[in-house]
């Protein structure tokens, strides 16, 4: 009798999703952004968080240390994302920084950016024990209150709208925590309930080979109503 051959099983992890974290040790940036942005008065009026994405801190980091030191830091965080992914050589970046400031009860909905890389830096959140990431959140664990958790959605959902709507992943802040990812990622943040706003600063990378034959052109569009 001819023996069997045994079938060969390989399993290949394609395409992850990078989310890389940093836990920075810098109480003295910290609060220098939190009174950089509780004694601007536009972050007090009512409709801030819409708002908010408009000013890019970027623009300001020229007066405001504090800005510039976590744009430093921001960059740094940047240049060891892009190794680990292998996206080696040399870039031109479009940056754009811009605050959260959210009182109680606000929440943000499932979205994603207009980037290639997102981040998110932490200046000022509830203590908590939890751990930074839990990558298996369970699903009954979705809708509880988690005082601002940021909650990453599996993006493979968004291809085909049908499996994985459920898998997602609980991201519990902290002071000095940057996180970062692909922008693609659909995210979301709970509310949180103490009385002292939730501080945080939002972080996007649109990088540009600088080696490519030409740079690609930008001009200025103007599209009028019909």
């Amino acid at each position: 009798m001819t023996q069997s051959k045994q079938e060969v099983s390989r399993r290949y992890d394609l395409f992850p999703t990078p989310v890389v974290t940093w836990e920075h040790e810098v109480p003295d940036l910290n609060a220098a952004l939190k009174q950089a942005l509780v004694d601007d008065p536009f972050y007090r009026s009512a409709d801030q968080a819409q708002k908010s994405d408009s000013i890019n801190l970027c623009d300001l980091a020229g007066t405001v240390p504090a800005f510039k030191q976590l744009e430093t830091l921001a960059l740094a965080d940047l240049t060891e994302y892009c190794r680990q992914i292998g996206w080696i050589g040399e870039f031109d970046v479009e940056m754009q920084m811009f605050a959260n400031v959210s009182a109680a009860r606000h929440y943000v909905p499932s979205h994603n950016h207009v980037a290639h890389i997102a981040s998110v830096y932490y200046v000022a959140t509830t203590p908590t024990d939890r751990p930074v990431l839990e990558a298996q959140s369970a699903m009954k664990n979705y809708w509880q209150p988690a005082e601002g958790a940021l909650i990453l959605h599996d993006p493979r959902f968004n291809a085909s709208l049908m499996g994985g709507w459920q898998h997602h992943a609980h991201v519990h802040p902290r002071p000095g925590l940057m996180i970062m990812f692909p922008a693609f990622v659909w995210h979301e943040v709970v509310p949180h309930f103490q009385p002292e706003p939730r501080l945080s600063i939002a972080v996007n990378f649109t990088l540009t080979y600088r080696n490519i034959d030409q740079a690609q052109k930008r001009t200025r569009l103007t599209v009028d109503p019909a």
